[in-house]
C-alpha cells in the first residue's frame, strides 16, 4: 500500500517499528505507541480515523482484532495485514489449530492428536472422550494464557518485543538464549527496580526442543532430523508426542511400555510426572506441563541420536536421514 492508496484522512505514521518475529500484536503496539509517548489506548483511540470507533478497550487484542482496525493499522505503519494476522491467536488459525471452537473438542482432539502418531504404532494410544477442548489453549471462559511471559536476557533490550506464543505451553525457554521465559510483570518489575534477575537454565533438550518450535513460528517451517515440515505438522507432532509420553504403560504393549519408560528415565523425572489418571495436556498443572514438554524433548534427542525408534506414522521425521552414498541422487 502506498501513500496514494491510503484510506481518506488516514496518514502514514512517520515512524513504526517492523515486528518481530512471533511478536504478539499488544507488544509491537506498546514498542510503537511508545515512540510517540502514548498509550496503546491513547493511540488506537484517537489515531485510527474511523477505526478507532471500533476499538474495544476491554478486548484483549493478542487473541482477537477487528477487521478495520488491523486494515487501519497496515495503512498508518506499512506492515501488511497478512503480516499482522499471525500476531493474534485467532489470526494462527489454521495453523496453530483447526478451530478455536471448544464445542468441537472430541472431533478437533480425534483429529488433531491421535490422528496419527510419532512414538506409538497407530492405535495404540487408545480412545479418549474430550469434550470442550482446544490444542493449547485453556478452555472456554477462561483467560487463553496463563501469564505472558520473557526472556530475562531479551527483556534487558526495550525493542525487543514479546512472543505472541510464549504465553500458551508450547516452549519453556527463549530460542535464543536458551534461558527459562519467566512471567513478564516480574521482570519488568526487576528491571525497574535495578534487580538482578539472573537467567535460570533449561535442559538441553528442551531448549533444542524449544528452538524447533520457534523456527516453526519465525518462518513458519521446522528443520527436523529427516526432512523439513510445516508448522502446522510440527505443532500437531508435537502435541501428538506431548499425548503420548503421558500414556499408561498398561495400555501400551510391552515394547511401546519398555519405550516409555526409557524416555522418562532418561529425562530423569518421574513416569508420567507422577500423573495417576489421564488427563489432556490443556488441562495439567504447569509443572506437569513442563514435565512432559522435558519428556518430548528428551524422545526427539533420542530418536535424532538414534538411541530410540519411534513407531508411529510422524515418527520417521525425527530419525536421522537415511545415508546417501557421494553422488547418488
Amino acid at each position: 500500500m502506498t501513500h496514494t492508496d491510503l484510506p481518506e484522512g488516514l496518514r502514514r505514521w512517520p515512524v513504526h517499528p517492523e515486528p518481530a518475529p512471533g511478536e504478539a500484536l499488544t507488544s509491537w503496539l506498546g514498542r510503537l505507541a511508545g515512540l510517540y509517548r502514548l498509550s496503546v489506548e491513547q493511540l488506537l483511540t484517537h489515531n485510527l480515523g474511523a477505526a478507532s470507533a471500533e476499538f474495544d478497550r476491554g478486548a484483549d487484542l493478542d487473541y482477537r482484532v477487528p477487521t478495520i482496525i488491523m486494515h487501519a493499522l497496515a495503512a498508518r505503519t506499512g506492515v501488511t495485514v497478512s503480516r499482522l494476522r499471525p500476531m493474534t491467536i485467532t489470526g494462527c488459525v489454521p495453523w496453530l489449530a483447526d478451530t478455536l471452537n471448544p464445542a468441537d473438542g472430541p472431533k478437533a482432539f480425534a483429529t488433531y492428536v491421535r490422528q496419527d502418531s510419532v512414538l506409538l504404532p497407530p492405535g495404540q494410544a487408545g480412545y479418549h472422550v474430550v469434550n470442550r477442548w482446544r490444542p493449547w489453549l485453556p478452555l472456554s471462559g477462561r483467560p487463553w494464557r496463563t501469564a505472558r511471559r520473557i526472556c530475562p536476557t531479551c527483556a534487558a533490550d526495550p525493542g525487543r518485543g514479546v512472543v505472541l506464543l510464549a504465553a500458551l505451553p508450547l516452549m519453556a525457554s527463549c530460542a535464543e538464549h536458551g534461558c527459562r521465559l519467566e512471567n513478564l510483570h516480574d521482570v519488568r518489575r526487576a528491571h525497574r527496580y535495578g534487580e538482578s534477575m539472573t537467567p535460570r537454565p533449561v535442559p538441553d533438550a528442551v531448549a533444542a526442543l524449544d528452538r524447533l518450535t520457534f523456527e516453526g513460528i519465525a518462518t513458519a517451517a521446522v528443520t527436523l532430523p529427516s526432512r523439513t515440515v510445516h508448522v502446522g505438522e510440527w505443532l500437531r507432532l508435537l502435541r501428538t508426542l506431548l499425548d503420548e509420553v503421558s500414556m499408561v504403560d498398561s495400555g501400551a504393549g510391552p515394547g511401546s511400555a519398555a519405550l516409555l519408560h526409557q524416555i522418562w528415565d532418561a529425562a530423569d523425572l518421574p513416569f508420567r510426572a507422577g500423573l495417576s489418571f489421564w488427563r489432556p495436556y490443556e488441562r495439567l498443572s504447569p509443572s506437569r506441563q513442563e514435565a512432559m514438554l522435558q519428556a518430548a524433548a528428551t524422545a526427539v534427542q533420542l530418536a535424532a541420536n538414534g538411541r530410540i525408534i519411534p513407531g508411529g506414522t510422524l515418527g520417521s521425521a525425527l530419525q536421522p536421514a537415511p545415508h546417501r552414498r557421494k553422488g547418488s541422487r
